[in-house]
């Protein structure tokens, strides 16, 4: 979610121009990716974004030397390694034991969102609940590198599993959800930010911009539902529910990356993107919000 401050300067518009501009290169970009490539291009582009991203985490993560970001990536690329060829893997033990019940293994791939939501569910609670105390007690270097490790692999194993299982529709669904919130907080917290949401960690964000960044997302998802996937007024409220905890979870995305820059002294994650400082920085919030839309999507097959 953007940072917002309440007045206005020619920094900020000269910032808001960069965005804009940077925004208006990268959205094409992005769209053709989803819309165009196949499956397994779609994974490897996701893959190179992550891998990218894991660059700039390993530098806020406390890894100071070459070698070490190096072997941090070439961890979570050992991630993805094993995830693509898990089916194949897990086949081919089947088959060699004699053991067809292995075969359910495979479905770890998809389990592998529970934990995942665990997770941001309880970082945003003691977020929540103790902001100052996560400020102040650094963790450990080793914790810092393994949960950046952790939310790299996990957001890319989920958006796999999201656009294999539910198609690129959904994965268009969630960018516009996360860009929408991340909009509409920007612009909400500008004109009536007020109260600061968590000013230990990231000052710039307010409590009205969150409302904002809601309000948006339900009206968005309620007409997508209505109107578009023709759902009934209960499907429409539902689908309007597991928008607004998207983009609750999202938040904590953000301010979890915030954290690590905090930890780090830093204001960006990197300086690849101008107006939106480094990929990180873009990506952060879809880092979390992917384990929610997939929870509810793949929840609802195989409970309801």
């Amino acid at each position: 979610m953007a940072e917002t401050t309440t007045s206005p300067s020619p920094l900020w518009n000269r910032n808001l121009t960069l965005r804009l501009a940077t925004a208006a290169v990268l959205i094409p970009l992005v769209l053709g990716a989803v819309y165009y490539l196949p499956v397994k291009g779609f994974l490897i582009a996701w893959g190179v974004v992550i891998l990218a991203a894991a660059w700039e985490w390993s530098a806020l993560a406390g890894i100071r030397k070459v070698p070490g970001r190096i072997v941090f990536v070439a961890l979570v690329l050992a991630f993805q390694i094993l995830a693509w060829y898990w089916p194949r893997l897990v086949g081919w033990l089947a088959a060699t034991t004699g053991q067809p019940w292995l075969m359910k293994a495979v479905l770890a791939l998809d389990h592998i969102v529970w934990p995942t939501l665990l997770f941001w569910l309880g970082f945003g609670f003691y977020l929540r609940t103790w902001p100052e105390r996560l400020v102040k007690q650094v963790w450990s270097r080793g914790l810092r590198v393994f949960v950046a490790w952790f939310v790299l692999c996990t957001a890319w194993l989920i958006m796999a599993r999201l656009r294999a299982n539910f198609g690129n529709a959904s994965i268009l669904y969630l960018l516009l959800l996360v860009w929408i919130a991340d909009s509409a907080a920007y612009f909400a917290g500008r004109k009536w930010g007020r109260t600061a949401l968590a000013p230990a960690i990231s000052p710039g964000k307010t409590l009205e911009g969150v409302y904002g960044a809601l309000l948006a997302c339900a009206l968005f998802a309620a007409g997508i539902g209505y109107f578009f996937l023709e759902f009934s007024i209960k499907d429409v409220l539902d689908f309007t529910l597991l928008a607004l905890i998207v983009v609750l979870v999202s938040i904590c995305g953000d301010l979890l990356v915030s954290l690590y820059k905090r930890w780090a002294g830093v204001k960006d994650s990197g300086r690849l993107l101008p107006g939106h400082g480094g990929l990180l920085d873009r990506i952060d919030s879809l880092l979390a919000a992917g384990c929610v839309l997939y929870a509810g999507f793949y929840g609802r097959e195989m409970f309801w």
